[in-house]
C-alpha cells in the first residue's frame, strides 16, 4: 500500500501543484477502481480537502472487515512535493478485498491457529520493527543533516547490526571522497579568486581589484583623507630592451618589494600593468605621511 500510495502521489501532484481538482478527482477514481481502496482523500497544505473518494461495497463480509481492521485501520499518508515544497498530503485507506477469497478457504479449519500465529505475529513484527527503528533512526537523522546542511564533515554512525553498519562504511568512505573533492574545489576556487585578482608577476592587486577599492574609498564616505599615488619607472622599455625582460622583471619585484616596506598595513598598492604602479594611502593626518612614502 506504501508503493501504491507513493505511485498515486507522483501522478497527482501535477494537479495538485496547480489545485486542478477535476484532474485530482478523475485519478482517485481510477485508482479506487484498480486497486483494493477503501477511500483516498487529498489535502492542501491549507487544510483544504482538494478531493475525496470512498469505494463502497455492499454487504461487506465479515472476514473482509475483520482484514480491513486489521491491516488497514491506520492510512498511508504521503506528502506531496515539489521541487522540496510540500503542496499537500495523501491520505490512504486500503482494504483486504484481494485477500478474502484466499481467507474464506481457510478461515473455519484455522481460526484459532490463525488468531494465535497473527498475535504471534504481530508482536515479533512490533520488536523487529522497534529493534530497526532504533538502529535507523540515528542514520536517518545524520542523513538528513548531511543532505540540509551539505556538512560533509559528519559520518554515520556505528550500527549493532551487521549489513547497517556494512552500508555506513560504504556511506561514509562516500562522504570522505566528497569531503575531499569539496576542499579541493574550494582550494581551487580560491587560487582562481586570486589569480583573477592579482598581478601574476609581484602578487600585488591588480587593475581591476585597485579600481574595486577605489571605489570602495569612495563610497564609503569616510572623514579620514586618503592620497592617490601613481608611480612609473623610469626609461623602463631602456632595461627590457638591453637586459632582457628577466631583468625588468627583477626590477618590477624589487620596486613593489621597496614599496611595500614604505607602506602602512591599512594601505593598498597595486600594479596597474607594465612599470605601473598605484597606491591608496589611508589616514593620512598631514602632508609629513607622503613624503615619508615618497
Amino acid at each position: 500500500m506504501s508503493i501504491l500510495s507513493g505511485s498515486l502521489a507522483e501522478r497527482i501532484q501535477p494537479a495538485v501543484v496547480f489545485h486542478d481538482t477535476y484532474t485530482i478527482q478523475k485519478i482517485l477514481a481510477e485508482y479506487a477502481e484498480q486497486y483494493p481502496i477503501h477511500s483516498i482523500q487529498v489535502i492542501a497544505t491549507n487544510g483544504e480537502v482538494l478531493s475525496t473518494i470512498h469505494h463502497h461495497q455492499n454487504a461487506l463480509p465479515f472476514i473482509q472487515y475483520l482484514l480491513d481492521w486489521l491491516y488497514f485501520r491506520e492510512p498511508v499518508t504521503v506528502e506531496i512535493q515539489h521541487q522540496q515544497q510540500n503542496f499537500g498530503q495523501l491520505v490512504v485507506y486500503g482494504n483486504a478485498s484481494t485477500h478474502v477469497s484466499f481467507f474464506y478457504t481457510i478461515l473455519l479449519a484455522l481460526t484459532i491457529s490463525f488468531i494465535l500465529l497473527l498475535a504471534l505475529l504481530f508482536w515479533s513484527a512490533n520488536a523487529v520493527y522497534r529493534h530497526l527503528m532504533k538502529a535507523v533512526n540515528p542514520l536517518v537523522q545524520t542523513t538528513q543533516t548531511i543532505s540540509t546542511n551539505k556538512n560533509y564533515q559528519l559520518r554515520l554512525p556505528s550500527s549493532e547490526i551487521s549489513e547497517f553498519q556494512e552500508i555506513n562504511h560504504v556511506v561514509n568512505e562516500l562522504l570522505d571522497k566528497i569531503e575531499a573533492s569539496t576542499r579541493a574545489l574550494q582550494h581551487e576556487n580560491h587560487q582562481l579568486s586570486h589569480q583573477a585578482r592579482h598581478d601574476g608577476l609581484t602578487q600585488l592587486p591588480n587593475r581591476e581589484y585597485f579600481h574595486q577599492m577605489l571605489a570602495q574609498s569612495f563610497a564609503q564616505g569616510t572623514q579620514d583623507s586618503i592620497a592617490l599615488l601613481f608611480i612609473d619607472n623610469d626609461n623602463f622599455k631602456e632595461i627590457n630592451d638591453r637586459h632582457g625582460h628577466a631583468a625588468g622583471d627583477a626590477v618590477l619585484l624589487e620596486m613593489a618589494k621597496r614599496l611595500r616596506q614604505a607602506l602602512n598595513q591599512h594601505d593598498f598598492m597595486s600594479r596597474l600593468g607594465g612599470d605601473e604602479f598605484a597606491i591608496i594611502v589611508k589616514n593620512i593626518e598631514d602632508h609629513h605621511d607622503l613624503i615619508r612614502i615618497s
